[in-house]
């Protein structure tokens, strides 16, 4: 047996293959998990911790929908409730990653079923990219109309004037999304970083 091994040195062991095959599948499963979860207790601890984000964000698009309480532009509620949702469900489906990986690595076990992981992160990666650009669209909806939106109304007749937004949901939307874009760059900073320590 050994002498037809060493006369066809070409020949793979068949296990050897499927081990070869399984490793490269677990590299790339990991490779694109770790572009959009951070597997780790203190990283699903933050995650839960930063619900309170699209929650927030929720709340202010939802308690100041009506257009009059942004006659300026009226579409920056709107802004927020879309990015609140969205947002709100990335964060759940990198919780469920996260948690899923955990699990794993506790088991000490193996990717041997990744399908599920890789919708759950494709779904995560387009999340990202209507995130990024939704955001884009409510910037142009906010800055444009920043020289010009007043805080102020006619207490006594109730008449909102037509560059009227309230304070509190203009200036929330504004602190938002320049806080969003440094997340953003910060986070893919973290992403490039974590790739090629995957890779590695």
């Amino acid at each position: 047996m050994r002498k037809e091994r060493d006369s066809e040195p070409f020949l793979v062991d068949p296990s050897e293959q499927r081990s070869f095959n399984k490793n490269q599948s677990q590299s790339w499963v990991h490779y694109l998990v770790g572009s959009v979860v951070s597997p780790s207790h203190i990283g699903l601890i933050i995650l839960f911790i930063l619900l309170f984000i699209p929650i927030t964000v929720l709340i202010i698009g939802i308690n100041y929908h009506d257009p009059r309480y942004c006659s300026i532009e009226p579409r920056i509620p709107i802004f927020l409730i879309v990015h609140g949702s969205v947002l709100f469900g990335w964060l759940t489906l990198v919780i469920i990653v996260s948690i899923i990986i955990i699990q794993m690595a506790k088991e000490n076990s193996s990717f041997t079923s990744p399908i599920l992981v890789i919708i759950f992160s494709i779904f995560i990666i387009l999340s990202t990219i209507f995130l990024i650009i939704w955001t884009i669209v409510g910037s142009v909806w906010t800055f444009n109309v920043y020289q010009w939106v007043t805080y102020y109304y006619d207490t006594q007749t109730n008449f909102y004037p037509y560059n009227y937004c309230q304070p509190e949901l203009y200036r929330f939307t504004f602190t938002y999304i320049i806080l969003s874009y440094i997340i953003v760059f910060f986070q893919c900073c973290y992403y490039c970083f974590n790739n090629k320590l995957i890779l590695r």
